[in-house]
C-alpha cells in the first residue's frame, strides 16, 4: 500500500506538472497569436504608401479611413485640421481611402496624382471644402474635381499620368482591402494608436488623442 500510495502521489505529481506545462504552452500560444493579430492589424492601419502629416515619431498616431465624397468626411476635415494644430508635432495623421461612392476612386486617384506633385493637402482642402458643387446627390460633377487641381497650378498631364498607373490603383486598392478587413464599415473612421473610435466629432476625437499622449 505504501508503494502504490507512492506510486500514485507520483502520479498525481506528474500531471499537475503536466497540466501546468500544457496551460503554459497555451498561454504562449495565444499570447503569439494575440502578437501576430496585433501585428497584421498595425501593417494594415499604416502603408509605406499612406500620405501622413505631422511628425513620424509621434506619441500618437491618428489613421483616418476617408472617401472624398462622403458629406461626413467633410464635415470631420476642418475639425481634422483644427486637432492637428491644437497637438502641433504629437500627432501624425495618416490618411487612407475608402471608396464607398461613385466618383470617391477617381477623387483619390487625382489626390494621389497630386501628391507627386506636392499638392495633396492643399487638393483634399479644395475638394472637401467645394464637395456640394462636384458631389450632389442629386447632380454630381465628377468633371469639376480636374478643374479643381488645374486652378491649383498643376500639370495636369502629369497628375492624369499618375492618377491612371497601375501604383495608384494597387494602393486605392489596398486601402479599401485593409479597410474591410479591419471592420471600417462607414467613413470616416478614425483609429488612435491602433484603437477605433466608437464616435466622431471634436470632442471624442480630441478626448481619444488626449488619452493616448504619455
Amino acid at each position: 500500500m505504501k508503494i502504490n500510495k507512492f506510486v500514485m502521489g507520483g502520479v498525481a505529481v506528474a500531471l499537475v506538472a503536466a497540466f501546468v506545462i500544457a496551460a503554459n504552452w497555451y498561454r504562449t500560444e495565444e499570447t503569439t497569436q494575440a502578437e501576430q493579430t496585433a501585428s497584421q492589424a498595425s501593417d494594415r492601419l499604416v502603408r509605406p504608401h499612406s500620405p501622413t502629416l505631422g511628425p513620424a515619431n509621434a506619441p500618437v498616431t491618428l489613421v483616418e479611413f476617408l472617401d472624398p465624397e462622403c458629406e461626413a468626411c467633410g464635415a470631420m476635415h476642418p475639425i481634422v485640421k483644427q486637432l492637428m494644430g491644437e497637438f502641433d508635432g504629437r500627432v501624425r495623421l495618416v490618411i487612407r481611402y475608402t471608396p464607398f461612392h461613385p466618383n470617391s476612386a477617381y477623387a483619390a486617384s487625382l489626390l494621389e496624382g497630386a501628391r507627386e506633385q506636392g499638392k495633396f493637402w492643399e487638393l483634399m482642402d479644395v475638394f472637401f471644402a467645394r464637395q456640394p458643387e462636384w458631389a450632389g446627390h442629386a447632380a454630381p460633377r465628377p468633371d469639376l474635381l480636374a478643374v479643381y487641381a488645374r486652378d491649383l497650378g498643376l500639370d495636369m498631364t502629369k497628375l492624369g499620368a499618375a492618377g491612371t498607373s497601375a501604383e495608384t490603383e494597387r494602393r486605392i486598392r489596398q486601402d479599401a482591402e485593409d479597410g474591410q478587413a479591419l471592420g471600417v464599415t462607414r467613413t470616416p473612421t478614425f483609429f488612435v494608436n491602433g484603437k477605433p473610435l466608437a464616435q466622431i466629432g471634436y470632442e471624442p476625437v480630441r478626448a481619444a488623442i488626449a488619452a493616448a499622449l504619455p
